[in-house]
């Protein structure tokens, strides 16, 4: 009897152990990144963000979007509300500053830009060619 209980056992959990794995499989090749983190939007909140690695940031960056939290800002507002910068680069005569987030898909597109504009202040996106963005990569201010 202990034998056929032992046998039933793997054979229960060799399946189980297989559907664990195709689901992580699945989850990679559907664009989420870590399938264990939540991804869910969330309003934008500044010690959070501060606090917060490129998942938590990516999970605020459509409220900061909408919202159009950074416009009219100064870069003093700025640092105290995101922190300083992951990077700052010149772009199309403007300074622009980038943030490292991470969202669900397996975007290239990682950077979540804070542009300055000299007479406007701070506004949220970045311009170049004419074209506006909310995310860009990282080598999108060379």
């Amino acid at each position: 009897m202990k034998l056929e209980t032992k046998y039933f056992a793997k054979s229960i959990a060799s399946p189980g152990l297989f559907l664990v794995v195709a689901l992580f499989i699945n989850l990679g090749c559907a664009g989420i990144s870590k399938p264990w983190r939540d991804y869910s939007h969330k309003p934008f909140n500044s010690q959070e963000w501060l606090a917060g690695d490129a998942v938590e940031r990516g999970r605020m960056t459509l409220d900061v979007f909408k919202k159009r939290i950074p416009d009219g800002k100064s870069k003093e507002e700025i640092v105290k509300l995101f922190g300083e910068p992951d990077k700052k680069a010149p772009v199309e005569g403007r300074e622009v500053w980038l943030y490292r987030t991470e969202n669900s898909a397996q975007s290239r597109l990682t950077q979540f830009p804070i542009s300055f504009d000299a007479k406007k202040g701070a506004f949220v996106g970045g311009i170049k060619g004419g074209d506006s963005h909310m995310y860009v990569d990282e080598d999108w201010a060379n």
